[in-house]
């Protein structure tokens, strides 16, 4: 039935859980943004999924993402996230927005070690960037950087 669908887009629809993806094995892009999430679930059988999008919920926790090892973009921003964790295993990852959160720890920026191809992060609007040395930390520890918020970091 819905077998061969790639792209599914879902924003603001009041979405409370994700649930019954499980025959949605070939989503390579999944957009839930602007909904009712709380908890990020339902998405282990999602084994193909390159882009996740889930800003605009009210998201505590980074969790939920074991199975989804093929991610090359996740976007997280605008939760109540506190902590980069539960993701050392996206090695994929390219770009990676979280932006408008509650991170105030930069050791969780290992989380983010794993991703060698990693690009883009945004990290503004959290508590990290009070830090005057805020973008030179980020470029320290995520050597493969090339934007930091909507900024192209200069070499």
């Amino acid at each position: 039935m819905l077998r061969d669908l790639d792209s599914l887009f879902l924003g603001k629809n009041k979405i409370t859980k994700l649930q019954n993806m499980d025959t949605l094995s070939n989503l390579t892009v999944l957009s839930v943004q602007s909904n009712r999430l709380l908890k990020i679930d339902g998405l282990q059988s999602l084994v193909n999924l390159r882009e996740l999008y889930l800003s605009d919920n009210g998201i505590q926790v980074l969790e939920g993402l074991e199975n989804n090892t093929k991610l090359t973009t996740l976007d997280v921003a605008s939760n109540r996230i506190k902590r980069i964790q539960n993701i050392r295993h996206l090695t994929e990852l390219q770009e990676f927005w979280m932006n408008d959160n509650l991170v105030d720890n930069w050791a969780d920026l290992e989380e983010l070690s794993g991703a060698k191809g990693l690009q883009t992060v945004y990290l503004e609007r959290n508590p990290l960037q009070k830090d005057n040395q805020y973008r030179r930390k980020i470029m320290l520890a995520l050597p493969s950087i090339r934007q930091i918020d909507a900024t192209f970091v200069r070499f």
